[in-house]
């Protein structure tokens, strides 16, 4: 099948290695890129904290841009939305890294129950943070009451595609599927202005979601051929291929 990934790089890469692996065709149409914002990472790492929490592994990546970082950073609890965000706080050093489920309102109610006590407001919670985000990881941290040091370390810049660059990634043939990972690269991947061509080739795509928000951004013409994966992980995504 023809496979359509919009997710920024690097992840983009790999999910398209995955594909191959799995005997498909992938077409990369990333419609953001990350920036990293190493300066206020640095600042807000100077600062006391008893435990850091990260919603997405581009964070981590802001890290890695940060040289020498000090070996008791790393001896912090690091809470992860997702397997794979946890994997990357691994691999970066941290020794002890707690994987919750992938929703930012759960990893809340977990920070809290293992470590409220150690919070304060002198050694709050460090969140590295990426914009745009959802809320409702800091509106549950809120209502908890676990002070928290919001420290946004990365941005997600749209990328807009030109015609002929969309043309180029989807070549003649029909899209047999498109993956959405995120809300922001749904209404992005909606919003472009798709010449009439690129536009057939998508007409009978079916549309594979990671999540039901992600698929409540896809407008209404196109609900009937969408599904959300069982679980919000890519190896539940690729399982409805």
């Amino acid at each position: 099948m023809r496979v359509l990934v919009t997710r920024p790089e690097p992840a983009a890469s790999r999910t398209a290695a995955e594909l191959r692996r799995r005997g498909h065709e992938p077409l990369l149409l990333p419609l953001a890129v990350a920036e990293h914002d190493v300066d206020i990472l640095a600042a807000a790492l100077a600062r006391p904290h008893a435990a850091i929490a990260v919603t997405s592994a581009e964070a981590i990546r802001a890290l890695h841009a940060l040289p020498d970082l000090p070996p008791e950073f790393f001896d912090m609890a690091c809470f992860a939305v997702g397997e794979s965000t946890a994997s990357a706080a691994w691999n970066l050093g941290f020794r002890s890294v707690v994987a919750g489920d992938n929703d930012g309102t759960t990893l809340a109610r977990m920070i809290a129950d293992q470590m409220g006590p150690a919070f304060s407001p002198d050694r709050p919670l460090l969140y590295l943070a990426g914009s745009p985000r959802a809320a409702g990881f800091e509106t549950e941290l809120a209502a908890l009451e676990v002070p928290v040091d919001i420290c946004e370390c990365y941005r997600m810049r749209p990328l807009a595609p030109s015609s002929s660059e969309i043309k180029q990634v989807l070549g003649t043939d029909p899209v047999d599927v498109i993956l959405l990972y995120s809300s922001e690269s749904a209404r992005r991947l909606f919003d472009l202005p798709l010449p009439k061509s690129s536009q057939a080739l998508l007409a009978a795509a079916r549309i594979l979601c990671l999540s039901e928000k992600i698929a409540g951004v896809v407008p209404e013409p196109f609900r009937s051929k969408t599904q959300v994966a069982p679980a919000p992980t890519e190896a539940s995504l690729l399982s409805l291929l």
